[in-house]
């Protein structure tokens, strides 16, 4: 003989859990981080200062900018929360690190550095980050544009 009563039981605990995951997902989507989408000020900007070439400006936007810099570009996913948050902190880490926006405002040093930094993460394969190119497949940078992008830094003359 079977149980229904427990049968119901654990119908309407999955129905009220359902409920309340649902109205949970909604609500948290009125708390927004803020976007990093700066006004459009170019004047500290690195690719400017150090006049990269079209073809090593365009690799380092498509695949650096968006993490490190004032001008992300946003998927509609970036959008939803939990993500947003997830999305917000990255970028927040990743502009505590380097941020192109801000180059020409960097001392000597910091600019050498960031510039040995970059060098090293990209011989190493550490950026961009695999996390960010199975979502953004088109910043996955290949052997030659990394190299590319890497001679192309060291022609730079820090002021």
């Amino acid at each position: 003989m079977v149980n229904r009563g427990k049968t119901s039981f654990f119908k309407e605990r999955r129905r009220i859990i359902t409920v309340l995951s649902i109205i949970v997902l909604i609500g948290i989507q009125f708390y927004r981080p803020g976007k990093n989408v700066q006004k459009k000020s170019l004047y500290n900007d690195f690719l400017r200062n150090e006049k990269a070439p079209e073809n090593i400006a365009e690799l380092i936007k498509n695949s650096c900018y968006s993490c490190h810099s004032d001008y992300t570009d946003y998927y509609w996913y970036d959008h939803i929360a939990p993500a947003s948050w997830y999305v917000d902190n990255h970028i927040k880490e990743a502009k505590s690190h380097l941020n192109f926006s801000k180059w020409r405002r960097m001392d000597y040093r910091d600019k050498r550095a960031n510039l040995s930094r970059i060098v090293t993460e990209l011989n190493e394969d550490k950026m961009p980050l695999a996390s960010y190119t199975i979502m953004h497949p088109e910043a996955k940078l290949t052997e030659n544009e990394k190299k590319k992008i890497i001679d192309w830094l060291y022609t730079i003359e820090v002021r």
